[in-house]
């Protein structure tokens, strides 16, 4: 049972080890891409922005990914 805990534990930070990165990648870049306004979004908007993508990053990537097809 301890196996299992430790596997779920390292999954979930694993996930947020990914998320952190593309967060950082997506404030400055993807979420232009997915919203004009976004694009000229001060410093404090992105700032803003890191943990709600960090939390939702598998989503907002297949968003961004959507969103470089269709251009």
């Amino acid at each position: 049972m301890e196996s299992l805990v430790n596997l779920f534990v390292n999954l979930f930070l694993l996930y947020l080890l990914l998320g952190l990165l593309f967060a950082f990648a997506f404030a400055w870049k993807g979420a232009g891409a997915i919203d004009a306004k976004a694009a000229q979004a001060s410093w404090f908007f992105k700032l803003l922005i890191l943990p709600g993508a960090m939390a939702l990053w598998p989503f907002l990537l297949s968003k961004w990914i959507g969103k470089k097809r269709d251009a």
